[in-house]
């Protein structure tokens, strides 16, 4: 009977097996539309063998488990290459944006409404003493002073909703990660008790595609099946636990959001994905009103001299007589200046960095007191001088550098100096120890402190690591003193309308060059405006004035001078005379005047805005260029894995036209055994009666 009776075994597990399998095939079919599905397979081996004396009885076959059908290394690609693409995808959708609100090309822009400005200043110069001609100019002074405050409203408010964007999609990590880990407790208790959890890993599996197209994350499986998740080093989630994110500001005062861990505030570095496109698309600065870090020009300069005082005092006498026509250069474009100075000898630094003070003027302008500033630093009119040795030993300038860049903090912050370049000149004939200079122009380069080297042609070799890691300039001794002066000019015009930031950031760089412009245009406009007189016969007054004085003119914040309601006020005239045109040929051609960026490409302010707009489309195109082909790389693999993982309706027809027969040849020996026993049960011993 053993033996009989395994046979019944057989068909049984038959019957067991494939009605798991028509099971499985059914439950596949029915989720052929479901999102993230993985086709499930049996996994099937025979039965352990019954040991008769002299041979093995089979007893059928069992289902060992119901697999998945996935692979994991493709996975592992879909996931890596959807962070680059939502990388790409949102600068690209921000430079779309932008695009959008920048209205170019040329008929349609900003490049349209400055071309209509400088014309009607033209136009004034063909008749001075037209009164529609200056009401004109006050009319086309106004629509560009509109147009570009509507630019900068336009570009902080794309600002603010990509931050928004930020808080949704921190919102949407935590989702992730506590259902993550709510799937983590489900699937191993499940497991554990031997059956199978394929769906709710399909749950999550679709979760963890979705966190990484959003963050670059870690993603690691443990061998209990549980899901560990971890950005930037901090556990979202280690098994059944998921920490949550917070946004907070990212600087003090600051209206922009980090992210950062919600128990203990630490910020959490971002790399990649969507969230990181958003930071960058933002900005990843302090979100503080009139930050240069978001824009805003600087409108100030703390200029400092560094003085080696192993040289004579002869050469920077010649230099002195030429501070005054600096300073008055540039507060007569509306830059205040704070002057300062430092001594250094061969010893190391011999006086600390002192700054002169700068009172405002009538314009608001901060304006330093030369003569009392020469007088500290002990220069006369007689031109003594300080009376330096001369020894020709070399200089250690280090701490001094240092001292004027941490005095120039204090200075700044103590007088709430805001918006200030820093630029320090370097003077010094003799030779310059070039101890710790090469990582001290590297921190300068960070810090953006400007730096001018005047010194003899042959200590150039020497500073040139210095020169090269802070980005600044050497000037040869041996120039005339007119050409010294014009280079130090130069390094100062550079450090104002030349200070552009370059990085990944997308609109606060935008900003920062539309700042620089607009601050350049109207100050330019308004030294020009002041130098004249109009036609009652005063003197001339700023075309622009800020909207908020605290702030820099920059876009949101300019507008015309109140004082030109009165179209007598507007300038044309140099000297007054009837007639004279001089101002206004001037404004016209200031668009044609080569004045930003920084000295090694200087352009006019058609060509500046023109590189500006090229800087956008070509930012524009990389990003989709890289979107293309990212979303190329995530399709290929997307499209590989899922050649695994779909459903096949052909191939599951074909399993159950499998499964079925399979089936019904199992119950027909199972009917055959019953008829057998049936007749062994009634029949047996019924011979003879």
């Amino acid at each position: 009977m053993g033996v009989g009776f395994s046979s019944i075994e057989i068909a049984r597990s038959g019957l067991s097996l494939n009605d798991r399998g028509l099971f499985v095939t059914g439950h596949n079919i029915s989720n052929v539309n479901t999102p993230g599905y993985v086709r499930q397979q049996l996994s099937i081996s025979d039965s352990k063998y019954q040991n008769e004396v002299n041979y093995q009885i089979g007893l059928g076959a069992d289902v060992q488990r119901t697999r998945q059908i996935r692979h994991t290394f493709l996975d592992n690609v879909y996931r890596m290459e959807s962070e680059n693409l939502g990388y790409w995808e949102t600068r690209q959708k921000t430079f779309t944006d932008i695009q959008a609100v920048m209205g170019e090309p040329m008929n349609a822009g900003l490049q349209n409404v400055m071309n209509q400005y400088w014309d009607s200043w033209q136009e004034l110069s063909k008749d001075p003493e037209s009164l529609t001609t200056r009401a004109l100019v006050r009319q086309r002074g106004d629509s560009i002073a509109q147009y570009i405050n509507h630019l900068g409203s336009q570009l902080d408010k794309l600002q603010s909703d990509l931050n928004s964007e930020i808080n949704v999609r921190v919102n949407e990590i935590n989702d992730i990660t506590k259902n993550v880990a709510e799937l983590n407790v489900k699937i191993l208790s499940v497991e554990t008790a031997d059956d199978s959890a394929n769906d709710l890993r399909d749950q999550r599996n679709v979760l963890l595609d979705r966190i990484s197209k959003l963050v670059d994350c870690g993603i690691n499986e443990t061998q209990d099946g549980q899901i560990d998740i971890t950005i930037g080093g901090y556990f979202l989630v280690n098994r059944g636990v998921n920490e949550r994110l917070k946004t907070v500001d990212n600087k003090a005062g600051s209206m922009f959001s980090a992210v950062a861990l919600e128990k203990t505030g630490t910020i959490v570095p971002i790399k990649n994905g969507v969230l990181k496109g958003l930071m960058e698309s933002r900005g990843e600065v302090a979100g503080t009103t009139g930050s240069f870090e978001n824009g805003s020009p600087n409108d100030k300069v703390d200029l400092v001299f560094a003085f080696n005082t192993n040289d004579t005092a002869q050469r920077r006498d010649e230099l002195y007589d030429k501070i005054d026509s600096i300073v008055k250069d540039y507060n007569n474009r509306g830059i205040g200046v704070r002057l300062g100075y430092v001594t250094f000898d061969d010893t190391g630094m011999t006086s600390p960095t002192i700054f002169e003070n700068s009172t405002k003027n009538a314009s608001g302008i901060y304006v330093p007191d030369v003569d009392s500033f020469k007088a500290h630093i002990g220069n006369t009119a007689l031109g003594t001088g300080i009376g330096f040795t001369g020894t020709g030993t070399a200089g250690v300038a280090e701490v001094a550098l240092k001292d004027a860049q941490s005095a120039s903090d204090t200075a700044d912050a103590a007088t709430n100096w805001r918006n200030t370049s820093k630029q320090i000149i370097i003077y010094s004939n003799s030779a310059i120890d070039t101890t710790g200079l090469s990582a001290l122009g590297n921190q300068f380069n960070t810090d953006r402190v400007k730096t001018t080297i005047i010194s003899d042609a042959s200590n150039k070799t020497a500073l040139k690591g210095f020169i090269d890691n802070s980005g600044g300039s050497f000037v040869d001794n041996s120039l005339s003193a007119s050409d010294i002066a014009d280079n130090v000019s130069e390094s100062i015009r550079s450090s104002i309308y030349g200070d552009m930031i370059q990085s990944n950031n997308i609109i606060s760089d935008l900003k920062n060059k539309m700042n620089l412009m607009v601050n350049a245009m109207t100050r330019e406009v308004n030294s020009l405006h002041r130098s004249g007189f109009n036609l009652n016969g005063d003197g001339g007054v700023d075309f622009f004035v800020p909207i908020n004085p605290y702030y820099p003119m920059q876009m949101g914040n300019i507008m015309v001078n109140p004082k030109l309601d009165d179209l007598k006020n507007i300038v044309s005239s140099v000297n007054g005379a009837v007639g004279d045109n001089t101002i206004a040929v001037g404004i016209s051609n200031l668009r044609n005047k080569a004045m930003m960026g920084n000295t090694a490409n200087i352009q006019d302010m058609d060509d500046f805005y023109r590189s500006i707009i090229g800087g956008i489309g070509n930012g524009g195109d990389e990003a989709q260029t890289a979107a293309e082909g990212q979303n190329t790389l995530v399709s290929s693999a997307d499209n590989a894995r899922q050649a695994i993982t779909n459903v096949s309706m052909d191939e599951e027809m074909t399993n159950m036209m499998k499964y079925q027969y399979a089936y019904n040849a199992a119950a027909r020996v199972l009917n055959v055994f019953d008829e057998m026993f049936e007749s062994i049960v009634n029949k047996l011993g019924t011979v003879g009666r």
